[in-house]
């Protein structure tokens, strides 16, 4: 049962998913209603006998960007600023600099 568990993860893992992504699928797969389960092996072979695409992680942007927006004016290419309150545009576009 071992080698047939481990060869199942293996699948999921060179499909993509992380080792997280598996632990999560099954503990969703376990019963929340108290029912006890008799079989474990049996159903985590059940659980994981099916491989879902992975799904696309969008990455976080870098922690330097965090708090910025960007500049509702009209640029050449986006502009980001870090507002002060809840405004919109940038601090050349409220000076009507640019």
């Amino acid at each position: 049962m071992k080698r047939e568990l481990a060869e199942l993860v293996a699948r999921w893992l060179d499909a993509g998913h992380s080792p997280a992504d598996v632990q999560e699928h099954v503990l969703r797969g376990l019963p929340s209603d108290g029912t006890v389960v008799h079989r474990p092996g049996g159903l985590l072979r059940y659980l994981l006998r099916d491989v879902p695409a992975p799904v696309a992680r969008v990455p976080r942007p870098p922690s330097r960007l965090d708090g910025t927006r960007e500049c509702l004016g009209v640029h050449t290419q986006a502009t980001l600023f870090r507002p002060v309150g809840d405004e919109t545009l940038c601090g050349e576009r409220l000076a009507g600099r640019v």
